[in-house]
C-alpha cells in the first residue's frame, strides 16, 4: 500500500467542512437513486445527512425548515427517533441487536422523501441550493405532489411541471434529465467537484497505484520520461 494510505501524519490532499460533507452525502444519494442502486445503501447516506443537519442546526443556533422535534411531543421523541432511525442504527451497530432481523418496508419511497427534507434543511441552514438539490425538489414534487407546498412563482411552476409528469416513471424522469441537463447547468460541474478525490484512480494501472502514482499519462497525454 502507498505510504499515504498508511501514514496518518501524511499531509492531506485537502480538507472539507461539515457543509461540504453533507453536500457529498445528499448529492451521492441522488445520483445513486438515479442509477437505480441499492436503496439500503442510499438510506444510510440520507440518514447520515439528516442527522448531521440536525446536529449542525443546534450547534449553529439555526432553525431547520423541517424539524421533527417541533412536531412531536417531548415524551414521544425518543421513541419516534428510535423508529425513524431503526434501519440506520441497524447498519451502524451490531453490539445490541446482532441476532435481530431488520424489517424492510417501502424504503425507496421513504428515501426520496427523507432526501427532500435534507435538501430543504440544507438550504435553510446554509442559504444555498445546489443544482443536485433543485433536481431533488423536482423529483419530490413529482412523487408527492399532494404533500409539497410550493412557494413563490418558481415553486408554482415546478408543481405544475410535476403534475404534468405523472405519467412518467422515475427511470424515464432521470433519462430525460440526463439527455437534457441544460436546465440545471451546474449539475455536471457539481458532480465533477464531488468526485475530485478519485483523481486518476480508474486510469492508472494496478501496478502504478501500488507504486503510489497519482497522475496518468493516459489522461494528460504526457510525453514519455
Amino acid at each position: 500500500m502507498p505510504d499515504e494510505a498508511n501514514d496518518p501524519t501524511c499531509e492531506p490532499r485537502r480538507t472539507i467542512n461539515k457543509q461540504e460533507a453533507v453536500r457529498h452525502l445528499t448529492h451521492s444519494a441522488l445520483r445513486l437513486i438515479a442509477a437505480g442502486e441499492d436503496p439500503l445503501a442510499i438510506h444510510l447516506l440520507v440518514h447520515s445527512a439528516d442527522k448531521m443537519l440536525i446536529d449542525l442546526a443546534k450547534q449553529l443556533g439555526k432553525e431547520l425548515r423541517v424539524d421533527w422535534e417541533s412536531y412531536i411531543k417531548e415524551e414521544y421523541q425518543v421513541e419516534f427517533f428510535r423508529r425513524y432511525r431503526e434501519m440506520y442504527n441497524y447498519f451502524k451497530h451490531a453490539d445490541k441487536d446482532f441476532e435481530t432481523d431488520l424489517p424492510v418496508r417501502d424504503i425507496a419511497m421513504s428515501n426520496v422523501f427523507a432526501l427532500f427534507i435534507c435538501a430543504a434543511n440544507y438550504e435553510q441552514i446554509f442559504g444555498d441550493r445546489t443544482h443536485h438539490m433543485a433536481l431533488i425538489f423536482v423529483l419530490a414534487m413529482a412523487l408527492f405532489p399532494q404533500l409539497i407546498m410550493p412557494t413563490g412563482i418558481q415553486g408554482m411552476e415546478l408543481l405544475k411541471g410535476a403534475r404534468d409528469m405523472q405519467s412518467m416513471t422515475p427511470e424515464f424522469f432521470f433519462q430525460t434529465f440526463e439527455e437534457h441537463p441544460e436546465g440545471l447547468p451546474n449539475f455536471l460541474p457539481e458532480r465533477l467537484a464531488d468526485l475530485q478525490d478519485l483523481g486518476h484512480f480508474y486510469k492508472l494501472t494496478f501496478q502504478e497505484l501500488r507504486e503510489g502514482k497519482r497522475e496518468s499519462r493516459r489522461v494528460f497525454q504526457l510525453p514519455p520520461d
